[in-house]
């Protein structure tokens, strides 16, 4: 089994997977970290003008930075009370999520926008690479199907994780020179952090493995539709169309059940959100997570059981 699974992961760094989708996750990974870098420096523009403003017009600036502020939405935009406290506050919080005390968090919640696409293309690569370059006979005939799907699914389970602590690694590096340079254009130490404010749910290594369950996941979802249309279009277009066209339907969609954790375990002190849910609860949600996952397992042994190798 050894044997089959270095194979696999042989084939991986020959065919550039890992170097593709490491470096695909990378840019993902410096969006999010550039988007955090605009919200600070955009802030701190409109911070600066507000700032004029209250020098121009003699007003009192330190009774309004130690006030409250209020913002409300409408249909039309919206109105911020108070708007030098609420853009030192957005500063402080945006330089806060830049920081390399939040910076992986921040990077790890992105892994609800941008995981089911680009572990979904994995699991995808994995599964019709040899419908596609007509290997499925050689492979199944040296070994026995069985050991071959085993060896598969673990190699998938391997790759994921290096994937993405490789595009992780260098995103936190890129990030923190950024940060440096940040430093260099804004006043960082004006806008104190209070850390006591930013309140972690939950520990890092918690939000890893996390971040690699759903990382994990959508590679088997993204595998099990490659063998079930052994086409890697069908099942991009069925991933992205779930993923970002389709709403949340409640309580038993999938995407809800996934958000109830990722509320749970993660902050959000950043640019990435994610929806807040409702009328969901732990066992349901665990459920349908492991139902899901597991029927997917089960659908990829069925398939390379039944289904002859001499199939194309």
């Amino acid at each position: 089994m050894k044997k089959y699974i270095e194979q696999e992961i042989k084939y991986g760094l020959k065919s550039k997977i890992y170097y593709t989708m490491s470096i695909f996750l990378l840019i993902l990974f410096g969006v999010i970290l550039y988007i955090n870098y605009t919200a600070v420096t955009d802030s701190y523009s409109e911070y600066e003008y507000t700032l004029n403003y209250y020098q121009k017009n003699n007003l009192d600036v330190e009774e309004d930075l130690n006030a409250e502020y209020n913002v409300e939405t409408n249909l039309e935009g919206g109105l911020i009370s108070n708007p030098i406290a609420y853009y030192k506050n957005t500063i402080s919080r945006n330089i806060f999520a830049a920081s390399s005390e939040y910076r992986l968090s921040q990077l790890l919640e992105s892994s609800f926008l941008y995981f089911p696409i680009v572990f979904g293309v994995v699991g995808l690569l994995f599964s019709t690479n040899d419908y596609r370059y007509k290997t499925i006979k050689l492979r199944t005939v040296r070994i026995n199907k069985r050991q071959w799907g085993a060896a598969k699914q673990l190699s998938l389970a391997i790759s994921s994780l290096v994937i993405l602590l490789a595009a992780l690694t260098l995103a936190y590096i890129a990030g923190e020179f950024q940060f440096r340079y940040l430093e260099n254009k804004i006043p960082i130490k004006e806008f104190a952090i209070d850390s006591s404010i930013y309140t972690s749910s939950s520990p890092v290594l918690l939000k890893i493995i996390f971040a690699y369950g759903i990382a994990l996941f959508f590679a088997e979802i993204g595998y099990t539709l490659g063998i079930l249309f052994k086409n890697i279009y069908v099942g991009l277009i069925i991933v992205i169309v779930y993923t970002f066209v389709l709403p949340n339907f409640g309580t038993y969609d999938l995407k809800n059940s996934i958000f109830f954790f990722g509320n749970k375990i993660f902050d959000f002190y950043g640019v990435v959100t994610i929806e807040l849910v409702e009328n969901t609860k732990f066992i349901s949600s665990f459920l349908i997570i492991l139902f899901t996952f597991l029927i997917s397992i089960l659908i990829n042994y069925i398939l390379l059981i039944k289904r002859s190798s001499y199939e194309s």
